[in-house]
């Protein structure tokens, strides 16, 4: 178990799931590199789509963590995966996703 935490953060960290070009007002203009089973993280944030966020934390429970605020926990560490080179926080920011990060900014604080 420990091994596969391990194997699974690693990959997070190696995680660049998400690179948008210079025009980011469109979804259309975005496109994904690197490991795209977290892709729906990035996309949850450039659609501002909680029900999308939700639904991936939800799907990621027993891969990377035991709950869905842990496996958010996990996402948003230091350690967590990035979009377009930030965290999930800064890139919903940076993407003014207010729903998603009002949700992220939530719940990490909890």
């Amino acid at each position: 178990m420990e091994h596969t935490m391990k194997k699974v953060l690693i990959s997070l960290v190696a995680l660049t799931a998400f690179n948008a070009s210079a025009g980011m007002e469109s979804s259309s203009k975005v496109r994904f590199a690197g490991d795209s089973e977290y892709s729906s993280f990035c996309k949850a944030v450039v659609n501002d789509d909680l029900g999308m966020l939700k639904r991936s934390l939800r799907s990621k429970v027993g891969q990377v963590a035991a709950s869905s605020n842990d496996v958010l926990r996990k996402l948003v560490s230091a350690e967590g995966m990035k979009c377009n080179g930030v965290d999930l926080i800064q890139f919903s920011e940076q993407r003014e996703a207010s729903q998603v990060s009002a949700y992220l900014k939530t719940k990490n604080n909890a």
